[in-house]
């Protein structure tokens, strides 16, 4: 009887531990999750010019890093879209806005608002580090999850990078104004 029961105890054990690991890849492709995908770190920052190193006369972010950008990600519940709006602000204000739009498992759709502030003032050529994101419109809110912290970097190409430095994960943006 006592063997049964450690081959009871051994599987128990083991269903929790996948169980766990189940839950956590879910959690992590929730549809309005400020996700971004995984990418290896290929891209180096773009080279900084006299015009990228200008700094608006407003605050410390580079002029190049302003305005709103686009991008998307393509997951199981289908295409989902993203916008990005950098804008000038102190160390501690909220300079990005992320708006998250797509489909969800259900056949409905979800729209997630999220702001993030400004951690450090960045150099004049960058990159801009900005702390873990809070939701600021949910619909549903359930379908919503806050970010992490975040890195944005411009690249050679125009394109604007944004990778969570703790998990590696990477989205690029394109310039859309």
């Amino acid at each position: 009887m006592t063997r049964r029961w450690a081959l009871i105890t051994t599987i128990t054990a083991l269903t929790v531990a996948l169980a766990f690991v189940v839950v956590q890849l879910v959690r992590g492709q929730a549809p309005g999750k400020e996700q971004t995908e995984a990418k290896p770190a290929a891209s180096s920052p773009a080279a900084s010019s006299p015009a990228d190193e200008k700094r608006n006369s407003d605050g410390p972010i580079p002029a190049g890093y302003l305005g709103t950008w686009s991008g998307s990600i393509d997951n199981p519940s289908g295409h989902s879209t993203r916008q990005l709006v950098v804008q000038q602000g102190k160390v501690g204000q909220a300079v990005l806005t992320l708006t998250a739009d797509g489909p969800l498992d259900n056949g409905g759709s979800y729209h997630c608002v999220f702001k993030a502030d400004l951690t450090a003032e960045p150099s004049p050529s960058g990159p801009v580090e900005v702390g873990p994101s809070t939701v600021t419109i949910g619909e549903p809110m359930s379908s919503c999850t806050a970010g992490k912290a975040t890195t944005l970097t411009l690249l050679p190409n125009g394109t604007l990078s944004r990778e969570i430095p703790e998990t590696g994960e990477r989205l690029t943006y394109t310039k859309a104004d």
